[in-house]
């Protein structure tokens, strides 16, 4: 099921993401686990984002290193298991030191920085 902006969507819609050409689902309660980040607001239902690309299949499109992205995704998804952790207190772990700076970089750009 590919992301739609129907008032019918939910938290547990899955959404079919486009990253560097690989094709990644997760549902939307991954994507806006950490609340006011750009990532959050793309895909909070209702919201028609302007950030969002979308590819011919109508995924949305992000031009990231996939496997960089998949971590990010685990880490998300670790972080609904524990709600008891304040999204201010949420720090991103970098994978392995040579990819700091790319990794650093794709959590800015997503609005997940709390620095």
């Amino acid at each position: 099921m590919t992301m739609n902006n129907s008032s019918s969507s939910s938290d547990d819609d899955v959404i079919e993401l486009n990253v560097s050409g690989e094709r990644i689902s997760t549902l939307r309660s991954t994507l806006t686990v950490v609340p006011n980040s750009k990532l959050a607001q793309m895909f909070t239902k209702g919201n028609r984002s302007v950030w969002q690309s979308r590819d011919k299949q109508n995924a949305t499109f992000f031009d990231y290193n996939p496997v960089q992205f998949k971590y990010l995704l685990d880490q998300l998804r670790m972080i609904k298991r524990t709600p008891e952790i304040p999204s201010e207190e949420i720090i991103f772990q970098t994978p392995n030191a040579d990819i700091q700076t790319n990794f650093s970089y794709m959590i800015a750009d997503l609005g997940l920085n709390r620095k």
